[in-house]
């Protein structure tokens, strides 16, 4: 395994681009607006959640995970969500029914779109795909 290469408890580090950036700047928004910490990201309070979270919303964070992380798999690699929370370890807010909810309707209608165009973006850019030896 090469040493720049995280094992599987360790976050992934990236030196953002100005794009990347304004993408997580968006995305903590999203997470404000769902009743989330402002400084953590939608996909670090999902892998909190569904890496701490007992019954019976386990399930419930457990399906976002799968849903982001499905996203994000071409260009992030595996355990996006997980690793995010790694990275990002701010005090989580799970927030009430109603935030809930709204969390969910903006995973599925990001989520959805972005699937497509990471896939798409990795047959143009095949250097952007995660080097997947020791990435759990």
């Amino acid at each position: 395994m090469a040493p720049d290469v995280p094992g599987p408890e360790e976050p992934r580090s990236r030196n953002p681009s100005w794009i990347g950036g304004v993408l997580v700047a968006i995305d903590q928004l999203g997470n404000a607006i769902a009743g989330g910490n402002p400084d953590a990201t939608i996909s670090a309070r999902v892998g909190y959640f569904a890496s701490h979270h007992k019954r019976p919303l386990w399930p419930y964070w457990r399906l976002l995970e799968r849903v982001i992380d499905f996203t994000f798999l071409p260009i992030d690699g595996p355990r996006h969500c997980y690793f995010a929370y790694l990275k990002d370890r701010q005090e989580m807010r799970e927030g009430s029914d109603l935030m809930r909810l709204v969390l969910s309707l903006l995973i599925i209608v990001t989520c959805i779109p972005l699937s497509a165009i990471t896939r798409l973006y990795v047959l143009v850019f095949p250097r952007a795909k995660p080097d997947r030896e020791g990435r759990g």
